[in-house]
C-alpha cells in the first residue's frame, strides 16, 4: 500500500486526536451505522460533493428499527420522480470489491475515512456498477449513470447507479 493511500487514514485519526470527540456509552446509543458527534464533526472538516443530486437524496428520510436492526427510507416526491433516469453525481469511489479498479462501489458524497466505517448516512451512498473499471483514487470523482431506487435495509443501501461511466 503506497503512502498517498495510507495518507487518508492516517489524516483522520490525527484530526480527531486535535479536534477531540465524544465516547460513545454502548453501541445502544446511536443506530448503527452512525458516527458519534465529534468524530462527524471532524469529518465534516473533510472535503464533501457539492453535486446537487445529494441534497435532493438528502431528502429522503432514513429510519433503523433497533429491533429488526434494519434501515428503511421515505422516499421523497422528486427523487421518485428520477428513477430510472440519467444523472450525473460526484463522489467518492468506496471499492466493494477491494480491487485498486473497480467495476462495483459505493459512491459517498463525504470522503471515506476508514474502509470498515460508512462514510455518512444511508442517503449520502449511492451503489454504483460501471461499464468499465474505475481506478481507485482519493480525489473526488464524476460518475453518469442509470439511477434506480433498491431496498436493501440490510445493507442500508437505497440508491443505484447502473451502467455508469466515469466522466473526465
Amino acid at each position: 500500500m503506497t503512502i498517498r493511500r495510507l495518507l487518508p487514514l492516517l489524516l483522520v485519526p490525527a484530526l480527531l486526536l486535535v479536534e477531540g470527540f465524544d465516547v460513545v456509552k454502548s453501541s445502544k446509543d446511536l443506530p448503527p451505522p452512525m458516527q458519534p458527534p465529534g468524530e462527524r464533526a471532524a469529518q465534516d472538516k473533510l472535503p464533501q460533493s457539492k453535486s446537487p443530486l445529494w441534497q435532493r437524496l438528502a431528502r429522503c428520510d432514513i429510519h433503523y428499527d433497533g429491533k429488526t436492526g434494519l434501515y428503511s427510507v421515505s422516499i421523497a416526491p422528486e427523487v421518485k420522480a428520477m428513477n430510472g433516469s440519467d444523472v450525473t453525481i460526484g463522489g467518492f469511489v468506496l471499492p466493494l470489491d477491494g480491487q485498486d479498479n473497480t467495476r462495483h462501489f459505493l459512491l459517498t458524497k463525504r470522503t471515506p475515512v476508514c474502509m470498515f466505517c460508512p462514510p455518512g448516512a444511508p442517503n449520502e451512498v449511492i451503489e454504483v456498477k460501471a461499464n468499465h473499471a474505475v481506478p481507485w483514487t482519493d480525489a473526488m470523482i464524476k460518475v453518469h449513470g442509470r439511477f434506480t431506487l433498491v431496498n436493501n435495509g440490510e445493507k442500508a443501501i437505497f440508491f443505484a447507479l447502473n451502467g455508469a461511466d466515469k466522466l473526465p
